[in-house]
């Protein structure tokens, strides 16, 4: 089951999320703030870190990682509501016995900053961290420490929430598209 988990996630951040939206609409998207809801969850789950991760504090790192990833600007026209559901990282028995990815999963919604419309209507998301690990001793021996799991986790889901949002990338997307000029859409080189 945690491979099934692990390959597809990997799926997702090489860029074979599900859209969320149509091309044209993820062009024109341009993200004014993020918001993140923790309050289904205690912490992380699985491998506890040398200190305790509240759910405030995943809250303030994924609140972070979202904004810098989708380029959040007072100046935009959509919110990113994110409720996250759960929070596990590969604990050391996992690593020994199964091997897997640790992930972050939530229900992602956007809504029209204007009009506070439903642009993508809850949609549940899941993301692993950007590193597969084998079972095994020689698995959990090159395992990243609790920290750098936890960030590597919360960095893949930021990404993975980002392509979910973004247009594919041979899309024609306009010059002066919203998202184009925010810096959340790269244009294709021109050849």
């Amino acid at each position: 089951m945690r491979l099934c988990v692990a390959v597809f996630s990997v799926l997702l951040v090489l860029g074979c999320a599900p859209r969320l939206l149509d091309d044209q609409a993820a062009a024109n998207l341009v993200v004014r703030k993020v918001i993140v809801d923790t309050s289904a969850i205690s912490g992380v789950a699985g491998r506890k870190m040398a200190f305790d991760t509240s759910p405030a504090q995943i809250n303030a790192d994924l609140t972070a990682a979202l904004s810098q990833t989708l380029r959040a600007t007072p100046s935009g026209n959509g919110d990113v509501l994110v409720q996250v559901t759960s929070v596990r990282l590969m604990s050391r028995t996992q690593e020994m016995m199964l091997g897997g990815a640790s992930y972050v999963q939530g229900v992602i919604t956007v809504t029209d900053a204007a009009t506070g419309r439903q642009i993508v209507p809850p949609t549940k998301a899941m993301s692993t961290s950007k590193r597969f690990r084998l079972g095994g001793p020689i698995g959990a021996a090159v395992a990243p420490g609790a920290s750098e799991d936890y960030r590597q986790t919360i960095d893949s889901f930021a990404t993975s929430v980002l392509v979910r949002l973004s247009p594919r990338r041979d899309t024609l997307v306009s010059p002066d598209s919203p998202a184009v000029k925010a810096g959340r859409v790269q244009l294709a080189p021109q050849g």
